[in-house]
């Protein structure tokens, strides 16, 4: 008896393993993850070297694995797994608390908070030193700041993170946004914040800044997709997806942009076309792009502002249009800050460099 059961445990584990290897074999191979956003791996092409150091078989590995028969299915079961039978608090740093999903940032990482400063520093003394311009600085929290310590999760120190940076950057006047917000300011499933609850936000700049800042009530909001961000599909399990809205008035919809590294012009801030990616956030000004301008066809007065920005900047500018003739969104992510003053002139406009936390704590990203 025993004999008959140990047969078909082996024949059982041979089927579960052999099987789905089949079927990833002689299936056609799909390029993309959606739900991951990210590429699958292909099929790596025979090499005796490939063999000899093994790259070959990590190559089949990577294969099996992401091509693997009902991946999705398999991975939300491991997390419902891990969360709810083994009461994990969290699926590889990615966790789930008062309905948000949020990845831990629990370490500080104090050299690069100051070379982020530096790093903004180096460009007001390149670029705008000696310069008609008024220049400022603010940080966007990160969603952490909202929900990690009051539900039992570690937390970096943001008010630290702060006090470094605001000691470190110079001839610059900081705005502080922290207060501007909540958690309700963000995605459920992902990190960036509402375009819809920005008006704190935008008001705070505009008292700043000196622009006359258009309340959220007086822009009509359209929905335009529903929303599943980069953090439910590494959380994998237990999420309710969000909504994509965006606010429209005459501004924002004859708005001229140019997409200076794709060579592309179109009118409107919203790139629909975008919904149909990998990324629906993308839809707000075209998401990751190095330089890309905005024009306000409407504006009463010429007034110039240029936003050194990452992603979270996509969504704001819009807000910001209003008072501006034109707004130039810069990403030093995507293109050296030492050939800047070939496609942007900083002789008379406002200068806004606006990061989030994880940007200044990996400042490497930074070029």
């Amino acid at each position: 008896m025993n004999k008959i059961k140990n047969i078909i445990c082996i024949v059982l584990f041979a089927a579960f393993v052999l099987i789905p290897g089949t079927v990833c074999l002689l299936k056609e191979p799909v390029d993309i993850l959606v739900s991951e956003r990210r590429k699958a791996a292909q099929l790596p092409d025979f090499s005796l070297k490939g063999v000899m150091d093994k790259t070959y078989f990590d190559g089949i590995e990577d294969f099996l694995t992401d091509q693997f028969p009902l991946r999705d299915e398999f991975r939300a079961v491991n997390a419902a797994i891990r969360l709810k039978l083994f009461g994990q608090k969290d699926n590889g740093g990615i966790y789930l608390a008062d309905g948000h999903i949020s990845e831990m940032q629990t370490t500080l990482n104090e050299e690069s908070v100051i070379k982020a400063a530096q790093k903004l520093n180096s460009l007001h003394k390149k670029y705008l030193e000696g310069k008609n311009t008024r220049v400022f600085c603010s940080v966007i929290p990160d969603k952490n700041v909202y929900l990690a310590e009051k539900n039992g999760y570690p937390a970096m120190d943001y008010e630290k993170m702060i006090d470094i940076f605001t000691a470190e950057v110079e001839n610059m006047e900081y705005i502080n946004i922290f207060d501007c917000l909540d958690l309700d300011s963000y995605y459920k499933t992902d990190s960036h914040w509402k375009q819809e609850k920005l008006d704190k936000v935008v008001s705070r700049l505009g008292e700043k800044m000196g622009f006359n800042a258009k309340s959220v009530d007086e822009y009509a909001a359209e929905k335009l997709s529903d929303f599943e961000g980069v953090y439910a599909s590494r959380l994998a399990f237990g999420w309710e997806a969000d909504e994509i809205i965006a606010l429209t008035d005459e501004v924002t919809l004859n708005a001229k942009i140019n997409d200076i590294e794709k060579n592309e012009s179109y009118t409107g801030v919203y790139n629909k076309s975008k919904l149909n990616g990998n990324d629906r956030y993308d839809v707000f000004l075209s998401g990751a792009t190095a330089l890309i301008t905005a024009e306000n066809p409407l504006a009463k007065e010429k007034r110039e502002l240029v936003i050194f920005r990452d992603s979270f900047g996509s969504s704001l500018a819009p807000l910001l249009l209003s008072g501006y003739s034109k707004i130039t969104l810069v990403d030093i992510r995507y293109i050296s800050s030492q050939i800047l003053d070939q496609f942007v002139d900083f002789e008379i406009c406002d200068v806004l460099f606006l990061y989030n936390t994880q940007i200044l704590n990996q400042s490497s990203l930074l070029k």
